[in-house]
């Protein structure tokens, strides 16, 4: 608990190092009760969770799988490790036969699970039957993913009978390659799983020529049959053969190599070791480059199996058979086994003890940052004085030069030190010496704590960076090489340093009217403005005091002596210093010591306590209890808010009792204060008359109490004081209060911790309200409140229930501005009820089991009526069953059909829904007098599409290759989809029209719109932007293979290369277009269409931009830059519609260009609706250069409709639509009519725009 609570500090103090203890203050008196009344208290526990355990490294080690009874939860997380960490030719356990019952079972129900642990599964016939049926039985409709879906079919391609022909296409690229051997691994796991299939294979490469690779391949594919079928004299003769290739010292380091794996990858065999050690002293076997040669035996083995005898070996006198050793204890130097880090230790003193071939030595002191060996002191402080040399770069020698000068004068003026910058320009001129290992031994040396390091460490703070001293500092620390006297002298500086910086603060943020305790966080540094030293030059007394002083305020961890010493010094500075005392006292809460521990619990014992101290003492109540009882017991002795922080501290449950019992005010809202943060059991009966007494701060604290304490029982009593207000109790992540999350302590995640000790990380906490659910409950309330027929709403998830005295209304959420409802029946309802009284809802503590770096997206479940309610909340993964059932239900209910309802028809008047069909999805809209016609996708024909399509892959053409599975002359499953997706793109798709607000059947597409673009038949289709790149009867296309001109049908190449997006200009002389060459990268260009002569455009590098549209008033080209997330539009094809309005590219994103000349100009005025054209131009107006269009707002989520002039580029908004965002490729404008159709969502809508 101590290591955690030091890595917890450490955390804290590197993001609130000056922020948390030195932030401006206000001149009041700090109430630490009120303070901790007002932080957030931690829910209660939840046994529904699947509670994430602490997991140490022993736990998943390879060597200690666990028992075949161990806890179902301990097997799937050792297993799914072992999967997830899984590596060919690397030792991996295997579970036994009955943990592999055990884990199927559990696969078997939540098939969602496979893909978490196929590597861990044996691989034979039992496992791929298993796999086998897992994946047919879900299908593509089921529980697996697609993603996870093609991993188990690659997984089955390679470990099961049941796509060999795919296998065998893939293994069919078997061959020698200039440095190894192709598709290797495909033709040795069809000999496992079809060996006839993989037979013409081996013959084939046994005939390419002796001193070939692939000959090895072919002898380890047939000595890999010949174990699987028990043939002796085939395993004798095949392993000979592999034998003789590997002892063969003429042939390349790849065959040998392949050899070595064959013979050490398949089953051990008698002599294998004694045959192994022979060869460490081959030196051609010493280093085969990137290959692992002799280190492959140990990496497939256990990793403690060969650690003794290669230890053994590090004694020999042969050099080469030493190195060989070396170079395998390495392969296990991160099972931080001490004894092979002790046999290395002569390499430190000795550079030349082993040869190195790469930075091998690094590792050996990397090491030494974790393992704690008093013998490796003598060989870091050699290390720290090794030089080595390191080329000098021509551009690199001018820019130290020039930094150096700048330091200088830098430090001559006062001047702030800036890091020094290098070119990218590679002309070595010379070599310089430099201290490769230096920086990894002071980080070794600080972990050693060894007195013997401090001087030496000292000597180098002159001979260093300024960035490195830090690191230095920090060792000398550890190694007690600086006196009590100068810490003590370091620190008091620092302290009065920061005060300073926060008495400036404090004074600039009143000047500017902003008060001190709301200000922003400023992040100062503590740090003397003067310079720090130039290297080699002697360390200043004051950048030294700076250094130990910074260390000191991160340390976790001090000696005895220094505790003592602070708080001798905190108790001079009491009352002739108190800024200064109370900077201090800050300041060492962090430092995890018995002395500091006992001057902040007689902090608590004289109420000189701050919240943040007494936050961190109940943290660590059950450590102090054990290690200071004494010093815990004595808060008896003090005053009346130390009686009540006791027993909080002692957790004395009598204790309690008495004190709510007695007469002492104080004490009771101490107990109170601090019993909410610790989840006391507290005497309910007693809390809740309390709760009316006639002394506020005891009633405001009593409640604070009982609404943390979350029983039914206490949640009846707070509502009753409450009537009518709608509150809303329950944990989130955590107890808020009515005081929202304004009072802070960075010790409070330790507080969190010890009331749930087994919780990993902070397994979902956070100290911090959701806006967004403050803001739906603050919705909610305002509801219930409002309206005096609703008696009440359940919400969940987007889905709400209103119950009304003669019905219940269920709405579900699309988005903000628009819902669909409809009644429910008695069943439904009584159903709802049914599930949420089985599950003790009104019980329920949050779901918080949110793993460590992960996100789990977060739900809750409100129940509210007129005089309040209670909160359910969720972040959890898995998800539990309790948030399936709910899920589950809801969707159930969305199955019938509700009536589409819009917000905004409460905002506007006037607005009509003319389409709004759940299978016919509206794209676009058109209109021209009567006639009304809108695009729309048939959703049951787009989903029908994905499923053939899927289907295709999957069952028509079992043997098409899987996603990463490269076949030369073969398409990868991805290249089918695409030509499959390609050629079915508008399936579904067709205009129709609207009339009296109903779906009147097929319309032809109207005049000057492309929506669905023509098909003529030819090898490269046009696009739905394809009215840009048309003159006449000639169409310019493109495609991955080129750019060509289409006539009346006949297609001719113009140029070769990927390109895309071209426009061309109205008089057919030129073409811009976006292009990418593999050598030249992406680029911009315009090809003169008469001469097919290409001209390249200088944009900025590393940017792309695209052609978008012709602007005619100027004669230019639009370009837009291509979007972060890569958006263009390309078609159609996706079952579900992306219906989320792109962000308009902004001024700076765009530019013009002429096409003549190839100049190119910043914008001026507004281009963005000229950067919607997608399918159609846009619309006009009577009035010359003057369309209709719309502009979005995302972040405001609205919308501007307006008229657009192309001469002076400018727009005036004539409406602007609320809660909604759409385009001008989204809307048409019927100008006699005065209104506006747009389409919103996939829904067609009519809105009038007055006059």
């Amino acid at each position: 608990m101590k290591r955690l609570y030091s890595a917890i500090a450490l955390c804290a103090s590197l993001l609130l190092i000056e922020a948390a203890i030195f932030l401006p203050h206000t001149a009041a008196k700090e109430d630490p009760i009120g303070a901790l009344l007002r932080l957030p208290a931690p829910p209660p526990p939840n046994p529904l969770n699947r509670r994430n355990s602490n997991r140490t490294e022993e736990f998943y080690s390879k060597s200690k799988p666990p028992k075949d009874d161990a806890p179902i939860e301990d097997l799937l997380d050792y297993w799914a490790k072992i999967s997830n960490t899984y590596q060919d030719l690397r030792y991996s356990p295997e579970p036994s036969d009955k943990a592999v019952d055990r884990l199927m079972s559990q696969i078997d129900s939540k098939p969602e699970l496979l893909t978490n642990y196929l590597n861990a599964l044996p691989k034979n016939e039992r496992s791929a039957e298993f796999v086998k049926k897992i994946y047919d039985r879900e299908g593509t409709t089921g529980a697996i993913d697609k993603e996870s879906r093609s991993t188990i079919k690659r997984w089955l391609v390679y470990n099961s009978p049941y796509f060999t022909n795919e296998l065998y296409r893939a293994a069919s690229g078997a061959g020698d390659t200039e440095s190894y051997v192709s598709n290797h691994d495909e033709l040795l796991a069809l000999v496992r799983v079809d060996f006839d299939k993989a037979k013409p294979l081996i013959d084939r490469l046994q005939t390419g020529g002796s001193r070939k690779a692939s000959r090895a391949l072919a002898a380890w594919a047939l000595y890999r049959h010949a174990i699987a079928t028990d043939s002796l004299g085939d395993i004798e003769r095949y392993r000979d053969e592999l034998k003789s290739i590997v002892e063969d010292k003429t042939l390349g380091a790849p065959m040998r190599d392949l050899a070595m794996d064959g013979l050490v990858a398949e089953k051990e065999w008698p002599g294998r070791d004694e045959w192994y050690m022979s060869l460490l002293g081959d030196e051609t076997l010493a280093d085969m480059g990137g290959y692992t040669g002799l280190t492959t035996l140990v990496l497939i083995s256990p990793e403690e199996k060969y650690i003794e005898k290669m230890v053994e070996l590090l004694k020999s006198d042969n050099p080469v058979v030493r190195a060989a050793a070396v170079r395998n204890l390495l392969t296990r130097i991160n099972t931080r086994n001490p004894e092979i880090i002790k046999a290395m230790l002569p390499w430190l003193e000795d550079r030349n003890w082993a040869k190195e071939t790469g930075e091998e030595r690094r590792l050996v002191i990397d090491a030494l940052r974790t393992l704690k060996i008093p013998e490796s002191v003598p060989g870091l402080l050699k290390v720290l004085d090794e030089k080595g040399n390191r080329p000098v770069y021509a551009a690199n020698a001018m820019a130290n030069a020039a930094n150096t000068a700048a330091n200088a004068a830098g430090w001559a003026s006062n001047s702030v030190r800036y890091p020094e910058t290098n070119s990218n320009t590679k002309t070595a001129v010379a070599e310089e010496e430099y201290f490769p290992h230096r920086t990894w031994a002071i980080w070794a040396l600080g972990h050693q704590a060894d007195p013997r390091a401090a001087q030496p460490l000292r000597r180098l703070l002159p001979e260093v960076e300024g960035y490195e001293r830090n690191n230095i500092v920090n060792a000398i620390l550890a190694c007690k090489g600086f006196s009590v006297a100068e810490q003590l002298d370091a620190l008091e500086w620092a302290a009065k340093r920061m005060g300073e910086i926060a008495s400036a603060a404090a004074a600039s943020m009143a000047a500017a009217n902003a008060p001190a305790a709301n200000g922003p966080y400023t992040y100062n540094t503590y740090a003397d403005n003067r310079p720090m030293a130039v290297k080699g030059q002697p360390i200043t007394a004051a950048e030294l005091r700076s250094l130990i002083g910074n260390q000191l305020m991160q340390a976790s961890e001090v000696s005895d002596e220094l505790a003592t010493a602070v708080i001798d010094r905190i108790a001079f500075y009491d009352t002739k210093d108190p800024n200064l005392d109370a900077n201090l006292r800050r300041l060492v809460l962090r430092w995890q010591n018995s002395a500091i521990s006992r001057m902040l619990l007689s902090d608590v014992k004289r109420d000189k306590a701050t919240v943040d101290a007494m936050v961190r003492l109940l943290a660590q109540r059950a450590e102090l209890r054990e290690k200071q009882s004494q010093d815990v017991f004595d808060l008896r002795s003090g005053s009346p808010t130390s009686v009540g922080i006791a027993a909080c501290m002692l957790e004395d449950v009598p204790e309690y009792q008495a004190i709510l019992d007695g007469e002492n005010v104080e004490t009771k809202l101490a107990l109170f204060a601090c019993g909410r943060l610790i989840r006391a059991p507290l005497p309910l009966a007693k809390s809740i008359e309390l709760m009316g007494s006639g002394d506020k701060r005891l009633a405001t604290a009593a409640e604070r109490y009982l609404e943390s304490e979350d029983s039914p029982q206490a949640r009846a009593a707070v509502l009753a004081r409450h009537q009518g207000e709608a509150k809303i109790m329950g944990a989130t992540t955590a107890f808020f209060g009515d005081s929202g999350d304004g009072t802070m302590s960075e010790y409070l995640i330790w507080l969190f911790l010890s009331v749930a000790p087994e919780s990993t990380g902070n397994n979902g906490y956070t100290f911090y309200q959701q806006g967004t659910f403050k803001d739906a409950e603050e919705a909610l309330i305002k509801d219930v409140k409002a309206d005096a027929e609703l008696r009440g709403i359940y919400s969940y998830d987007g889905n709400f229930v209103r119950i009304y005295n003669d019905k219940v209304i269920f709405t579900w959420d699309h988005d903000s501005s628009r819902y669909r409802e409809r009644e429910l029946s008695k069943f439904e309802f009584d159903e709802l009820k049914s599930y949420l009284t089985e599950n003790r809802v009104d019980e329920l503590a949050p779901f918080l089991n949110c793993p460590d770096r992960e996100y789990c997206a977060p739900k809750e479940l409100v129940m509210l009526g007129r005089n309040g309610g209670r909160r359910v909340y969720m972040a959890a993964s898995p998800t539990t069953p309790f948030i399936v059932g709910l899920d589950k239900y809801f969707e159930g209910l969305k199955a019938t059909p509700g009536t589409v309802k819009y917000e905004m028809s409460r905002m506007i008047p006037g607005l009509e829904i003319l389409l709004a069909d759940d299978n016919l999805h509206v794209e676009t809209v058109w209109k021209e007098g009567d006639d009304l016609r809108a695009a729309a996708t048939d959703m049951a024909i787009r989903k029908k599409v994905e499923a053939e399509i899927d289907e295709a892959i999957v069952e028509v053409d079992p043997d098409a290759p899987s996603p990463g599975i490269s076949v030369d002359g073969m398409q990868s499953e991805y290249e089918v989809r695409e030509k499959l997706r390609v050629k079915r793109e508008f399936e579904g798709y067709s205009w129709r029209s609207i009339v009296n607000g109903a779906d009147a059947g097929p319309a032809l597409q109207p005049p000057g719109v492309e929506f669905i673009p023509l098909r003529d038949g030819s090898t490269v289709q046009s696009t739905v932007e394809q009215w840009k790149a048309r003159v006449g009867e000639t169409d310019i296309r493109a495609d991955g293979e080129g750019l060509y001109k289409a006539v009346r049908g006949k297609l001719t190449r113009i140029r070769t290369s990927f390109h895309a997006s071209p426009v061309v200009t109205p008089n057919g002389r030129w073409v811009a277009a976006y292009k990418y060459d593999e050598e030249e990268g992406p680029s911009l260009v315009r090809i003169n269409l008469s001469t097919n002569k290409e001209f390249k455009i200088d944009v900025m590098q590393y940017t792309a931009y695209y052609p978008t549209a012709f602007v005619p008033t100027v004669n230019k080209i639009l370009l837009v830059e291509q979007r972060e997330d890569g958006e263009h539009y390309d078609g159609y094809g996706e079952s579900e519609p992306d219906d989320t309005v792109s962000a308009d590219p902004e001024a700076s994103q765009m530019m013009l260009l002429d096409p003549e000349t190839g100049t190119l100009q910043p914008i001026a005025g507004e281009f963005r609706p000229l950067a919607q054209q997608t399918f159609r131009q846009l619309q006009k107006t009577a009035k010359p250069n003057e369309f209709w269009a719309a502009i979005p707002d995302l972040e405001k989520n609205e919308t501007a409709v307006g008229l657009y002039d192309t001469k002076v580029f400018g727009f005036k908004t004539i409406l602007k639509v609320p809660k909604m965002t759409f385009n001008s490729m989204s809307m048409w404008v019927d100008e006699p009519g005065k209104c506006i159709y747009f389409v919103y969502r996939g829904h067609l809508l009519k809105l009038p725009f007055g006059k």
